[in-house]
């Protein structure tokens, strides 16, 4: 027992008067202090699925609450730390050693690792009182769903689903398969039951992607589907290829085309990749373009463009979780707005796939599966290899699609180009509209963020605004509004020729309601797939994907390395997943963790600020690159079912660009940038050296080569690869001469 005396001098030194110190140490001694019992304990944590992914080797959080009788009773000392948190069972020691509990404390957190997998495991919370006074007391934790000790995993079950993908999409050449099999293991795993796996993938798992993120893409596409269906029924799609041929004139400058377009469409990137396939599919077609290499053009422009733009759906994203990130590790120096700015110059696969694209279509070489398309697609005189229709004919393949031309109708571009500039149009200004749109407005029931998060005005920066709104609401609210332009414009191109009344109309109020509706078919298939792959992706988090890879880190990580590092992690991560954002969503937050770990830096330093900005800049890219690989990503499936080309062939021909562009990043980015070198001397190196690779990789025999550049005008090649460019830049550029000498001759010959 304390000296009372030298318990009241102790309390003086520490800032409590004589006479209260006095009291104190009497209140203490005569009621001693408080002895813990255990309410409960956790492990990972996960509302009430807490243990079902346990693996071993890798750390998880142990969150321990108690309750403490007579705890007012207690006058602890500051900072005193008198009981001490342990673990036993098959659990290996926390790292640093059992962790030391101020005397009030509630509750404590405890890294928990199982050291071995493959059955039931114990873990026991041990609770030791230093000075004795207090009964040690311990709780074994159990799953709070089942009440069973947890089954603890191999760290390496996670890889099984993804690999299985993997095996099973390009031995079937059936994505639907493959991500549905793949998402019912990962439930499996989860349930540790086949059955009860089966039940939770069609009883919940479905359900719960519709309700979701998901159901507001796929409202988005059925909407979208319906503008396009009314633009072919209408005979406006095959009005706009006609007329874009007289300005296009060959394969060439329909690819450079498709990618102008792919920038002019920076604001978001699922409406860049519908809307560009959907408007330029026709005019590709007739310049005997692959659909492979649309949907490719189209999918790799999208993404990179709308991560690069300072005005996009992207950076309302990405603001937000470099801001929550921040905040985390008190890191105060840039706002997130400067950090994204400054990042921009250090997003290597973004810029060098970019480059990629630009410089596959003015060089027109290819190598791999997309050579093989290409060549396909230029070898049939009539424009049939421009897909793969297997053992059908492209008679019986185009009769197959939901929605065609109606027949007696003439074929009008505007048909097609006014209802998708009005859906552009009407976009943007939407788009601002739900960033300052009131929580509660327009529409009385709304709750906060069906809209917007915050109350913004239209006085706050365009950056503020962005953050705020819902794109896909802006884009429903576009597509509602150019469906019903579609009913009224079709309605009033009236020729009595045609009949009386309804049927004189282009298209009827009732026929446009029906070629709308048959043309949310086109999209029907990629919806399909776009569920798969959410329910596997959600499966695959669940299963502890993102903790697997971030444990796979390491601690041996050097500043040089851990930009590559983390791109190469997050690739992998969408590669499994199939979604960039919710790559950026998981690592973020662990890049200012490790970028803080491994630098060794003050955290507001001006080298602590290089180091993040590089790595930020490695989980966008990593996160793409992974995207552009997959065949389960989002994007990857809206190209190819704007494209109209089928998934696999897409995914086929992009991974290995895709790849090889990853690679570039790692040698001439990443590494280079995490030594320190400047990120614009690098991006201006890859935009020369990029170009050598390609033409390089085309030179192997059967494997690549020169693309016939097309022209239909004259019905034949005008010449392969750069030559064939060349050809088409002069052929267009006399004819652009010659126009220009007849109009001053006409303007001459009208002034005399």
């Amino acid at each position: 027992m304390i000296n009372l005396r030298a318990c009241s001098a102790l309390l003086v030194l520490l800032g409590f008067g004589a006479a209260s110190s006095v009291d104190v140490c009497s209140n203490w001694m005569v009621a001693p202090s408080s002895c813990p019992e255990f309410t409960g304990a956790t492990i990972k944590g996960k509302e009430d699925r807490s243990s079902a992914e346990i693996l071993s080797g890798i750390n998880f959080a142990g969150s321990v609450s108690f309750e403490w009788k007579a705890s007012n009773a207690t006058i602890a000392l500051p900072n005193a730390t008198r009981f001490t948190l342990s673990l036993s069972g098959d659990v290996a020691p926390p790292t640093g050693g059992d962790v030391k509990m101020a005397e009030g404390a509630e509750s404590a957190n405890i890294p928990v690792m199982f050291t071995s997998s493959g059955g039931y495991k114990t873990a026991i919370f041990i609770i030791t009182d230093s000075t004795g006074a207090c009964p040690t007391v311990q709780h074994t934790f159990k799953d709070a769903r089942t009440e069973a000790l947890p089954y603890v995993f191999d760290k390496g079950v996670v890889l099984i689903p993804f690999i299985i993908v993997f095996i099973i999409v390009p031995l079937t050449q059936n994505v639907f398969f493959g991500l549905g099999f793949a998402a019912w293991l990962c439930r499996t795993i989860i349930a540790r039951d086949p059955w009860i796996g089966f039940l939770d993938l069609f009883g919940r798992a479905l359900n719960e992607e519709i309700k979701g993120y998901f159901g507001e893409i796929m409202i988005f596409m059925f909407l979208l589907g319906g503008v396009v269906g009314g633009c072919v029924r209408s005979g406006g799609i095959q009005g706009l290829g006609e007329m874009a041929s007289a300005y296009i004139k060959d394969s060439f400058l329909a690819m450079m085309v498709t990618y102008l377009l792919g920038w002019a469409g920076f604001c978001d990137d699922y409406a860049n990749t519908v809307i560009v396939g959907s408007v330029v599919r026709g005019v590709t077609d007739k310049m005997h373009l692959s659909r492979e290499k649309l949907s490719f053009i189209v999918d790799c422009t999208s993404s990179p463009i709308a991560g690069l733009m300072p005005l996009s759906t992207w950076i309302a994203y990405e603001l937000t979780l470099i801001r929550d990130a921040a905040a985390s590790i008190g890191y105060t120096q840039e706002t997130e707005y400067i950090i994204f700015i400054s990042s921009i110059g250090k997003r290597f696969y973004a810029w060098f796939m970019l480059f990629f694209v630009f410089w596959n279509c003015v060089l027109c070489v290819d190598w791999g599966p997309m050579y093989v398309a290409e060549k396909r697609a230029r070898a049939a005189g009539d424009g049939s290899g421009v897909v793969n229709t297997g053992d059908k004919s492209i008679q019986d393949w185009e009769e197959d699609q939901p929605i065609r031309m109606k027949k007696n109708i003439p074929a009008r571009w505007f048909n097609a180009f006014i209802p998708f500039v009005c859906f552009i149009g009407t976009f943007l200004p939407f788009l601002f509209y739900a960033g300052v749109q009131k929580v509660t407005m327009p529409v009385a029931t709304c709750e906060p963020g069906c809209y917007g998060d915050h109350e913004i005005t239209w006085d706050s920066p365009a950056k503020d605004i962005l953050a705020n709104a819902n794109n896909f609401a802006a884009l429903r609210w576009a597509a509602g509004v150019t469906l019903i332009v579609q009913i009224v414009f079709y309605a009033v191109q009236y020729d009595k020729t045609r009949g009386s009344r309804m049927k004189g109309c282009l298209l009827s109020p009732a026929e446009t309601i029906e070629a709308q509706l048959n043309g949310s078919k086109l999209y029907l298939e990629g919806i399909v797939a776009l569920l798969l792959a959410f329910t596997y992706a959600t499966a695959m988090r669940d299963l502890g994907i993102a903790t697997f890879f971030a444990d796979a880190l390491g601690e041996t990580l050097t500043p040089t390395t851990l930009p590559t590092v983390t791109f190469i992690l997050c690739s992998l991560f969408a590669l499994s997943t199939g979604t960039s954002w919710g790559t950026m969503g998981v690592f973020f937050p662990i890049a200012f963790v490790l970028a803080q770990t491994v630098t060794k830096e003050p955290i507001n330093s001006d080298a602590f600020t290089s180091e993040l900005e590089t790595t930020l800049a490695a989980v966008l890219g990593g996160a793409i690159w992974g995207d552009h690989c997959s065949p389960v990503s989002d994007t990857t499936i809206l190209s190819a079912m704007s494209s109209q080309v089928p998934l696999w062939d897409h995914a086929k021909t992009q991974l290995p660009y895709a790849f090889v562009v990853g690679v570039y990043s790692i040698l001439f980015g990443y590494l280079p940038a995490g030594a320190g070198a400047p990120g614009a001397l690098m991006i201006i190196i890859g935009f020369f050296l990029i170009p050598a690779f390609h033409l390089g990789l085309s030179k192997i025999p059967n494997f690549g080569g020169p693309i016939e550049v097309y022209c239909p005008e004259v019905g034949e090649c005008i010449g392969e690869g750069p030559r064939g460019v060349m050809n088409s830049i002069k052929k267009n550029f006399k004819k652009s001469s010659k126009s220009q000498e007849a109009a001053q001759e006409a303007a001459q010959e009208a002034a005399l």
